[in-house]
Protein backbone atom coordinates (compact mmCIF):
# COMPACT_ATOMS: atom_id res chain seq x y z
CA UNK A 1 0.00 0.00 0.00
CA UNK A 2 1.33 3.44 -0.96
CA UNK A 3 1.73 5.80 1.97
CA UNK A 4 0.58 9.32 1.10
CA UNK A 5 3.09 11.97 2.08
CA UNK A 6 1.68 15.50 2.27
CA UNK A 7 3.35 18.29 0.36
CA UNK A 8 5.41 20.74 2.41
CA UNK A 9 3.68 24.01 3.33
CA UNK A 10 5.59 26.10 0.75
CA UNK A 11 3.97 24.11 -2.07
CA UNK A 12 0.46 24.87 -0.82
CA UNK A 13 1.44 28.49 -0.24
CA UNK A 14 2.68 28.91 -3.80
CA UNK A 15 -0.44 27.29 -5.23
CA UNK A 16 -2.60 29.59 -3.12
CA UNK A 17 -0.67 32.62 -4.38
CA UNK A 18 -1.22 31.54 -7.99
CA UNK A 19 -4.92 31.07 -7.35
CA UNK A 20 -5.22 34.47 -5.69
CA UNK A 21 -3.64 36.09 -8.78
CA UNK A 22 -5.94 34.17 -11.16
CA UNK A 23 -2.92 32.38 -12.55
CA UNK A 24 -3.60 28.79 -11.46
CA UNK A 25 -3.97 26.29 -14.29
CA UNK A 26 -5.66 22.89 -14.42
CA UNK A 27 -5.92 21.43 -17.95
CA UNK A 28 -9.27 19.80 -18.75
CA UNK A 29 -9.69 16.38 -20.31
CA UNK A 30 -10.46 16.79 -24.03
CA UNK A 31 -11.89 13.88 -26.03
CA UNK A 32 -11.84 14.26 -29.82
CA UNK A 33 -11.83 12.08 -32.91
CA UNK A 34 -11.34 14.82 -35.51
CA UNK A 35 -9.20 17.37 -33.63
CA UNK A 36 -11.66 20.26 -33.97
CA UNK A 37 -14.74 19.10 -32.07
CA UNK A 38 -15.11 17.00 -28.97
CA UNK A 39 -15.93 16.85 -25.30
CA UNK A 40 -14.15 19.17 -22.86
CA UNK A 41 -14.57 17.81 -19.35
CA UNK A 42 -17.66 16.10 -20.70
CA UNK A 43 -19.11 19.17 -22.48
CA UNK A 44 -19.56 19.27 -26.26
CA UNK A 45 -17.51 22.06 -27.85
CA UNK A 46 -15.66 23.29 -30.90
CA UNK A 47 -11.93 23.09 -30.12
CA UNK A 48 -10.23 26.37 -31.06
CA UNK A 49 -7.00 26.15 -29.08
CA UNK A 50 -4.99 23.36 -30.71
CA UNK A 51 -1.90 24.01 -32.83
CA UNK A 52 -3.06 21.34 -35.31
CA UNK A 53 -3.11 24.01 -38.03
CA UNK A 54 -3.52 21.73 -41.04
CA UNK A 55 -5.90 19.27 -39.42
CA UNK A 56 -3.44 16.36 -39.70
CA UNK A 57 -3.37 15.10 -36.10
CA UNK A 58 -6.30 12.74 -36.67
CA UNK A 59 -5.76 12.20 -40.41
CA UNK A 60 -5.90 8.46 -41.17
CA UNK A 61 -2.80 8.64 -43.39
CA UNK A 62 -0.75 10.19 -40.61
CA UNK A 63 -1.99 7.63 -38.11
CA UNK A 64 -1.21 4.86 -40.60
CA UNK A 65 2.36 6.19 -40.88
CA UNK A 66 2.72 5.91 -37.12
CA UNK A 67 1.28 2.39 -37.01
CA UNK A 68 3.57 1.14 -39.79
CA UNK A 69 6.62 2.58 -38.04
CA UNK A 70 5.76 0.71 -34.84
CA UNK A 71 7.31 -2.33 -36.50
CA UNK A 72 10.67 -0.72 -35.64
CA UNK A 73 9.76 -0.69 -31.93
CA UNK A 74 7.66 1.32 -29.49
CA UNK A 75 10.65 3.45 -28.50
CA UNK A 76 14.13 4.30 -29.75
CA UNK A 77 15.90 2.63 -26.83
CA UNK A 78 18.34 5.38 -25.94
CA UNK A 79 20.13 8.47 -27.15
CA UNK A 80 21.23 8.16 -30.76
CA UNK A 81 24.83 8.62 -29.63
CA UNK A 82 24.45 5.44 -27.56
CA UNK A 83 22.01 3.15 -29.40
CA UNK A 84 22.48 4.64 -32.85
CA UNK A 85 20.01 6.04 -35.34
CA UNK A 86 17.07 4.06 -36.61
CA UNK A 87 16.62 4.01 -40.40
CA UNK A 88 13.43 6.05 -40.04
CA UNK A 89 15.33 8.80 -38.20
CA UNK A 90 17.74 9.32 -41.06
CA UNK A 91 15.03 8.96 -43.69
CA UNK A 92 12.93 11.69 -42.06
CA UNK A 93 15.94 13.98 -41.67
CA UNK A 94 16.85 13.57 -45.33
CA UNK A 95 13.29 14.39 -46.39
CA UNK A 96 13.14 17.45 -44.12
CA UNK A 97 16.47 18.76 -45.42
CA UNK A 98 15.30 18.31 -49.00
CA UNK A 99 12.04 20.12 -48.21
CA UNK A 100 13.71 22.97 -46.32
CA UNK A 101 16.50 23.35 -48.90
CA UNK A 102 19.34 22.80 -46.44
CA UNK A 103 22.33 20.48 -46.42
CA UNK A 104 21.11 18.65 -43.35
CA UNK A 105 18.48 18.34 -40.67
CA UNK A 106 18.56 16.97 -37.14
CA UNK A 107 15.56 15.30 -35.55
CA UNK A 108 14.86 16.26 -31.92
CA UNK A 109 12.42 15.10 -29.28
CA UNK A 110 10.70 18.49 -28.87
CA UNK A 111 10.97 22.11 -29.89
CA UNK A 112 12.17 22.91 -26.39
CA UNK A 113 14.98 20.38 -26.71
CA UNK A 114 15.88 21.60 -30.20
CA UNK A 115 16.31 25.19 -29.04
CA UNK A 116 18.33 24.12 -26.01
CA UNK A 117 20.60 21.94 -28.16
CA UNK A 118 21.05 24.53 -30.91
CA UNK A 119 21.90 27.50 -28.69
CA UNK A 120 23.89 25.37 -26.26
CA UNK A 121 26.09 24.01 -29.04
CA UNK A 122 26.68 27.27 -30.91
CA UNK A 123 27.07 29.87 -28.17
CA UNK A 124 29.14 30.30 -25.06
CA UNK A 125 30.96 32.67 -22.75
CA UNK A 126 32.13 35.80 -24.55
CA UNK A 127 29.43 35.59 -27.22
CA UNK A 128 26.53 38.01 -27.69
CA UNK A 129 22.92 36.97 -28.26
CA UNK A 130 20.45 39.63 -29.37
CA UNK A 131 17.07 38.19 -28.43
CA UNK A 132 13.57 39.46 -29.26
CA UNK A 133 11.54 40.38 -26.17
CA UNK A 134 8.69 37.97 -26.99
CA UNK A 135 10.81 34.92 -27.73
CA UNK A 136 9.52 31.59 -26.44
CA UNK A 137 10.48 30.30 -22.99
CA UNK A 138 12.64 27.59 -24.57
CA UNK A 139 14.76 30.28 -26.23
CA UNK A 140 14.94 32.38 -23.06
CA UNK A 141 16.03 29.39 -20.99
CA UNK A 142 18.59 28.35 -23.60
CA UNK A 143 20.07 31.85 -23.55
CA UNK A 144 20.34 31.73 -19.76
CA UNK A 145 22.18 28.43 -19.89
CA UNK A 146 24.50 29.50 -22.70
CA UNK A 147 26.75 31.75 -20.56
CA UNK A 148 26.68 34.24 -23.43
CA UNK A 149 25.87 37.90 -22.93
CA UNK A 150 22.17 38.29 -23.76
CA UNK A 151 20.71 41.61 -24.88
CA UNK A 152 16.90 41.65 -25.01
CA UNK A 153 15.46 44.05 -27.58
CA UNK A 154 11.85 45.25 -28.01
CA UNK A 155 9.62 42.97 -30.02
CA UNK A 156 10.22 43.12 -33.78
CA UNK A 157 12.41 46.23 -33.41
CA UNK A 158 14.99 45.83 -36.16
CA UNK A 159 16.54 49.23 -35.41
CA UNK A 160 17.28 48.06 -31.87
CA UNK A 161 19.00 44.97 -33.26
CA UNK A 162 21.12 47.16 -35.55
CA UNK A 163 22.05 49.37 -32.61
CA UNK A 164 23.11 46.54 -30.32
CA UNK A 165 25.11 44.78 -33.02
CA UNK A 166 26.69 48.07 -34.13
CA UNK A 167 27.93 48.86 -30.63
CA UNK A 168 29.25 45.33 -30.17
CA UNK A 169 31.15 45.41 -33.47
CA UNK A 170 32.45 48.98 -33.21
CA UNK A 171 36.21 49.24 -32.57
CA UNK A 172 37.38 51.07 -29.46
CA UNK A 173 39.46 54.23 -29.60
CA UNK A 174 42.10 55.56 -27.28
CA UNK A 175 45.66 54.80 -26.24
CA UNK A 176 46.96 51.50 -27.43
CA UNK A 177 44.18 50.90 -29.92
CA UNK A 178 43.76 51.31 -33.62
CA UNK A 179 40.66 51.31 -35.82
CA UNK A 180 41.34 47.63 -36.52
CA UNK A 181 41.71 46.67 -32.84
CA UNK A 182 38.49 45.45 -31.20
CA UNK A 183 37.81 46.47 -27.58
CA UNK A 184 38.30 43.87 -24.91
CA UNK A 185 34.54 43.46 -24.41
CA UNK A 186 33.79 42.80 -28.07
CA UNK A 187 32.04 39.41 -28.27
CA UNK A 188 33.71 36.43 -29.94
CA UNK A 189 30.57 35.81 -31.98
CA UNK A 190 27.19 37.51 -32.24
CA UNK A 191 23.81 35.90 -32.84
CA UNK A 192 20.37 37.31 -33.59
CA UNK A 193 17.58 35.16 -32.19
CA UNK A 194 13.90 35.42 -33.12
CA UNK A 195 10.79 33.58 -34.20
CA UNK A 196 9.22 33.34 -37.61
CA UNK A 197 5.69 33.38 -36.23
CA UNK A 198 4.98 34.47 -32.66
CA UNK A 199 2.61 32.10 -30.93
CA UNK A 200 0.71 34.55 -28.73
CA UNK A 201 0.23 37.58 -31.01
CA UNK A 202 0.04 35.68 -34.30
CA UNK A 203 2.46 38.11 -35.96
CA UNK A 204 5.44 37.34 -38.16
CA UNK A 205 8.94 38.16 -36.98
CA UNK A 206 10.84 40.61 -39.24
CA UNK A 207 13.23 37.93 -40.45
CA UNK A 208 14.44 39.90 -43.47
CA UNK A 209 15.39 42.85 -41.27
CA UNK A 210 17.08 40.63 -38.73
CA UNK A 211 19.03 38.91 -41.48
CA UNK A 212 20.21 42.21 -42.94
CA UNK A 213 21.30 43.48 -39.52
CA UNK A 214 23.19 40.27 -38.77
CA UNK A 215 24.84 40.09 -42.20
CA UNK A 216 26.07 43.67 -41.93
CA UNK A 217 28.35 42.85 -38.99
CA UNK A 218 29.05 39.15 -39.60
CA UNK A 219 26.58 37.93 -36.97
CA UNK A 220 24.50 34.76 -37.30
CA UNK A 221 20.71 34.52 -37.49
CA UNK A 222 18.85 31.70 -35.72
CA UNK A 223 15.09 31.47 -36.27
CA UNK A 224 12.52 29.40 -34.43
CA UNK A 225 9.91 28.55 -37.07
CA UNK A 226 7.88 26.26 -34.79
CA UNK A 227 4.50 27.83 -35.56
CA UNK A 228 5.31 28.78 -39.16
CA UNK A 229 6.51 25.55 -40.78
CA UNK A 230 3.79 23.70 -42.57
CA UNK A 231 1.58 26.79 -42.68
CA UNK A 232 3.47 29.77 -44.12
CA UNK A 233 5.77 30.18 -47.10
CA UNK A 234 6.22 28.12 -50.28
CA UNK A 235 5.42 24.45 -49.60
CA UNK A 236 4.91 25.48 -45.97
CA UNK A 237 8.65 26.07 -45.41
CA UNK A 238 8.06 29.02 -43.07
CA UNK A 239 8.55 32.76 -42.89
CA UNK A 240 12.22 32.68 -43.89
CA UNK A 241 11.23 30.98 -47.14
CA UNK A 242 8.50 33.60 -47.64
CA UNK A 243 11.16 36.32 -47.96
CA UNK A 244 14.01 34.10 -49.27
CA UNK A 245 16.19 34.46 -46.15
CA UNK A 246 18.69 31.74 -45.25
CA UNK A 247 19.69 31.84 -41.57
CA UNK A 248 22.39 29.70 -40.01
CA UNK A 249 19.71 27.43 -38.57
CA UNK A 250 15.94 27.11 -38.37
CA UNK A 251 13.99 25.13 -35.79
CA UNK A 252 10.67 23.58 -36.74
CA UNK A 253 8.31 21.43 -34.74
CA UNK A 254 6.43 18.32 -35.77
CA UNK A 255 3.72 18.63 -33.11
CA UNK A 256 1.85 21.57 -34.64
CA UNK A 257 1.10 21.71 -38.38
CA UNK A 258 2.52 18.17 -38.77
CA UNK A 259 0.06 16.81 -36.20
CA UNK A 260 2.72 14.51 -34.71
CA UNK A 261 5.43 15.23 -32.11
CA UNK A 262 9.09 16.22 -31.94
CA UNK A 263 11.08 18.85 -33.81
CA UNK A 264 13.94 19.41 -36.22
CA UNK A 265 16.85 21.75 -36.82
CA UNK A 266 17.49 22.58 -40.50
CA UNK A 267 21.05 23.75 -41.14
CA UNK A 268 24.32 22.87 -42.88
CA UNK A 269 26.09 19.55 -42.36
CA UNK A 270 28.91 20.93 -40.21
CA UNK A 271 26.56 22.76 -37.86
CA UNK A 272 24.47 19.62 -37.54
CA UNK A 273 27.57 17.67 -36.59
CA UNK A 274 28.48 20.26 -33.95
CA UNK A 275 25.00 20.07 -32.40
CA UNK A 276 25.17 16.26 -32.34
CA UNK A 277 28.44 16.45 -30.44
CA UNK A 278 28.00 19.56 -28.28
CA UNK A 279 24.26 20.12 -27.89
CA UNK A 280 23.80 18.66 -24.41
CA UNK A 281 20.00 18.61 -24.62
CA UNK A 282 20.35 16.41 -27.71
CA UNK A 283 23.27 14.30 -26.53
CA UNK A 284 21.61 13.28 -23.27
CA UNK A 285 18.04 12.68 -24.48
CA UNK A 286 16.37 9.53 -25.74
CA UNK A 287 15.72 9.67 -29.48
CA UNK A 288 12.33 10.17 -31.08
CA UNK A 289 10.08 7.10 -31.08
CA UNK A 290 9.66 5.37 -34.47
CA UNK A 291 5.90 5.95 -34.53
CA UNK A 292 6.44 9.69 -34.13
CA UNK A 293 8.87 9.77 -37.05
CA UNK A 294 6.51 7.66 -39.15
CA UNK A 295 3.61 10.02 -38.52
CA UNK A 296 5.79 13.03 -39.36
CA UNK A 297 6.95 11.48 -42.65
CA UNK A 298 3.36 10.86 -43.69
CA UNK A 299 2.42 14.42 -42.74
CA UNK A 300 5.35 15.88 -44.66
CA UNK A 301 4.19 14.17 -47.85
CA UNK A 302 0.81 15.88 -47.46
CA UNK A 303 2.35 19.25 -46.55
CA UNK A 304 4.51 19.27 -49.70
CA UNK A 305 1.61 18.32 -51.99
CA UNK A 306 -1.12 20.30 -53.70
CA UNK A 307 -3.40 19.16 -50.91
CA UNK A 308 -1.04 20.78 -48.42
CA UNK A 309 -1.25 24.05 -50.33
CA UNK A 310 -5.05 23.85 -50.26
CA UNK A 311 -5.04 23.20 -46.52
CA UNK A 312 -2.78 26.20 -45.94
CA UNK A 313 -5.05 28.43 -47.98
CA UNK A 314 -8.10 27.19 -46.09
CA UNK A 315 -6.74 27.69 -42.58
CA UNK A 316 -5.57 31.21 -43.42
CA UNK A 317 -8.97 32.02 -44.93
CA UNK A 318 -10.73 30.81 -41.78
CA UNK A 319 -8.32 32.78 -39.61
CA UNK A 320 -9.03 35.95 -41.55
CA UNK A 321 -12.77 35.35 -41.14
CA UNK A 322 -12.39 35.02 -37.37
CA UNK A 323 -10.00 37.96 -37.03
CA UNK A 324 -12.12 40.31 -39.12
CA UNK A 325 -15.23 39.30 -37.21
CA UNK A 326 -13.57 39.84 -33.83
CA UNK A 327 -12.22 43.23 -34.97
CA UNK A 328 -15.72 44.23 -36.13
CA UNK A 329 -16.98 43.37 -32.64
CA UNK A 330 -14.46 45.84 -31.22
CA UNK A 331 -11.96 43.41 -29.75
CA UNK A 332 -8.23 44.19 -29.51
CA UNK A 333 -6.21 41.84 -31.75
CA UNK A 334 -2.76 43.01 -30.57
CA UNK A 335 -0.26 42.98 -33.47
CA UNK A 336 -2.36 40.73 -35.71
CA UNK A 337 -2.20 41.77 -39.38
CA UNK A 338 -5.51 41.28 -41.16
CA UNK A 339 -3.75 41.68 -44.51
CA UNK A 340 -1.30 38.86 -43.76
CA UNK A 341 -3.29 36.38 -41.68
CA UNK A 342 -1.83 33.54 -39.64
CA UNK A 343 -3.70 30.72 -37.86
CA UNK A 344 -3.22 32.37 -34.43
CA UNK A 345 -5.82 35.03 -33.57
CA UNK A 346 -5.38 36.78 -30.18
CA UNK A 347 -8.25 38.58 -28.47
CA UNK A 348 -6.63 40.73 -25.79
CA UNK A 349 -8.80 41.31 -22.70
CA UNK A 350 -6.41 42.73 -20.09
CA UNK A 351 -6.66 41.09 -16.69
CA UNK A 352 -6.32 37.36 -15.93
CA UNK A 353 -9.72 37.42 -14.22
CA UNK A 354 -11.46 38.75 -17.31
CA UNK A 355 -9.72 36.25 -19.59
CA UNK A 356 -10.80 33.39 -17.32
CA UNK A 357 -14.38 34.67 -17.24
CA UNK A 358 -14.58 35.01 -21.02
CA UNK A 359 -13.07 31.55 -21.57
CA UNK A 360 -15.67 30.07 -19.19
CA UNK A 361 -18.47 31.94 -20.97
CA UNK A 362 -17.25 30.67 -24.34
CA UNK A 363 -17.21 27.09 -23.09
CA UNK A 364 -20.75 27.54 -21.80
CA UNK A 365 -21.64 28.35 -25.41
CA UNK A 366 -19.80 25.36 -26.87
CA UNK A 367 -16.48 27.01 -27.78
CA UNK A 368 -13.23 25.84 -26.17
CA UNK A 369 -10.47 28.46 -26.36
CA UNK A 370 -7.89 29.05 -23.66
CA UNK A 371 -7.34 32.03 -21.40
CA UNK A 372 -3.67 32.93 -21.80
CA UNK A 373 -2.20 34.74 -18.80
CA UNK A 374 1.19 35.83 -17.43
CA UNK A 375 3.92 34.70 -17.51
CA UNK A 376 3.01 33.37 -20.98
CA UNK A 377 2.09 36.92 -22.02
CA UNK A 378 3.09 40.27 -20.47
CA UNK A 379 1.03 41.60 -17.52
CA UNK A 380 -2.05 43.48 -18.63
CA UNK A 381 -2.37 41.54 -21.89
CA UNK A 382 -4.21 38.39 -20.81
CA UNK A 383 -6.21 37.11 -23.73
CA UNK A 384 -8.17 34.40 -25.45
CA UNK A 385 -5.90 32.76 -28.01
CA UNK A 386 -7.86 31.25 -30.87
CA UNK A 387 -6.05 28.84 -33.18
CA UNK A 388 -7.58 27.71 -36.44
CA UNK A 389 -7.30 24.41 -38.28
CA UNK A 390 -7.93 23.51 -41.89
CA UNK A 391 -10.39 20.96 -40.47
CA UNK A 392 -12.60 23.71 -39.04
CA UNK A 393 -15.64 24.94 -40.95
CA UNK A 394 -17.06 28.40 -41.50
CA UNK A 395 -19.87 27.42 -39.12
CA UNK A 396 -17.30 26.72 -36.39
CA UNK A 397 -15.83 30.19 -36.87
CA UNK A 398 -19.23 31.86 -36.86
CA UNK A 399 -20.17 29.99 -33.70
CA UNK A 400 -17.04 31.37 -32.02
CA UNK A 401 -17.84 34.91 -33.15
CA UNK A 402 -21.42 34.63 -31.89
CA UNK A 403 -20.17 33.36 -28.55
CA UNK A 404 -17.66 36.21 -28.34
CA UNK A 405 -20.38 38.74 -29.05
CA UNK A 406 -22.53 37.27 -26.29
CA UNK A 407 -19.71 37.53 -23.75
CA UNK A 408 -19.50 41.29 -24.33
Amino acid sequence: MVRAVPAPPFVSDRLAALAAADLLRDPPVVETSDGVTGRVNGREAVVLCSNDYLGLRCDPRVRAGAIEALEQGAGAGSSRLIAGSLPIHRALEDEIADWMGTEAALLCSSGYQANQALIGALTGAGDLIVSDALNHASLIDACRLSRASVHRVPHSDVDAVHQVLGVAARPASGPGTSPASPPSDTPNRAFVLGEGLYSMDGDRGPVAGWHAAATEVGAHLLVDEAHAVGVLGPQGRGTCAEVDVHPLARVGTLGKAFGAHGAFIATDAATRALIVNAGRAYVFSTAVAPAVAGAARAALRIIRSDEGAARRARVLSLARRLAEGAADLGFDLAAYDLDAPTPIVPVVLGSPARAIAVAAALLDRGVYAKAIRPPTVPPGTSRIRFTLSAAHTEEHVDRALKALQQTG
